[in-house]
């Protein structure tokens, strides 16, 4: 922040040409003339905790971006490790509610084919829930096994071992109850299956794009950071400009009565503006 330099600190080493006497004026003269108009010793309590409030803020600013980094540090580690390539899109929260969702429409083909086993209501439903499960254990399994190609290729065909047989208890299951020829039972039931099938392939596409829980947590955390640090930095801007308005306004009311007192004797004008701006310094040693 830039400081008015009225106010600023004078430089270490700085030469004093009025001596200490001249210096030791300077604090009397002016203790006495803020002691004569309350309304500026107000003042210089009041740019006294602004400043003191500024330099809080700044505290907090760089701690905020110390937080920022780390979060972002955390974050990159994981996306480098878990999804170098970019593709997991989908925060953990979305990803879930898709292939929730997909499960759920895939229990009606799959309670369907669970009818061509032939039991009562609460076996169809039992069959029904082990279809599901099965159905959710495939997505997953595609998931796992994209990296690894003869895996995929074994889980790939179990699962189409797996829908053919349905296939074939679905069609027969149509000819046999709904007396249906076979070429319409082996169309309805390719359409079951073909509908389930995708719908599981569809979550596993989801799973492929979806953050971990661990990312999409460091995501999210990273974003908090760099909104509160953004946050501290627009606070602490407000906060030095509130310091350089309380700065502006004593400079008007300080510096034409440091220009117009009268000067001891044995000192000239010059030097009796120096010290008593040296001895407006010391009022703020933090600014």
């Amino acid at each position: 922040m830039a400081v008015d330099p009225f106010i600023e600190r004078a430089e270490p080493g700085t030469a004093d040409s009025g001596g200490t006497a001249l210096e030791t004026h300077a604090n009397a003269a002016l203790a006495r003339w803020i002691q004569d108009h309350p309304q500026v010793a107000d003042q210089i309590r009041e740019t006294v905790r602004a400043h003191t409030h500024l330099q809080e803020l700044e505290g907090r600013t760089q701690d905020a971006e110390e937080a920022k980094q780390e979060a972002e540090h955390h974050h990159t580690t994981l996306v480098t490790r878990l999804d170098p390539g970019g593709r997991r899109v989908l925060g953990f929260a979305v990803g879930a509610a898709l292939v929730v969702a997909l499960v759920v429409l895939d229990a009606i083909p799959l309670n369907w084919a669970a009818q061509a086993f032939g039991l009562d209501s609460a076996g169809t439903w039992l069959v029904t829930l082990i279809l599901v499960v099965a159905s959710v254990g495939a997505m997953l399994g595609f998931e796992l096994t994209s990296g690894h190609r003869r895996r995929r290729g074994l889980l790939s065909a179990v699962a189409a071992a797996g829908y053919l047989g349905l296939l074939g208890l679905r069609t027969d299951f149509l000819i046999t109850v709904a007396s249906e020829s076979p070429i319409v039972a082996l169309l309805q039931a390719t359409m079951l299956t073909a509908i389930s099938a995708g719908l599981v392939l569809c979550g596993s596409a989801v799973l492929s794009r979806t953050r971990s829980l661990g990312q999409s947590r460091s995501r999210t955390a990273a974003h908090r950071a760099r909104q509160a640090a953004a946050e501290a930095r627009t606070a602490q801007n407000l906060a030095g400009e509130k310091v350089l308005r309380h700065i502006g306004g004593l400079r008007q009311v300080l510096l034409p009565w440091a220009l117009s007192s009268a000067a001891p004797a044995g000192a000239d004008r010059a030097e009796w503006a120096s010290a008593l701006e040296r001895a407006v310094r010391r009022l703020f040693p933090a600014l």
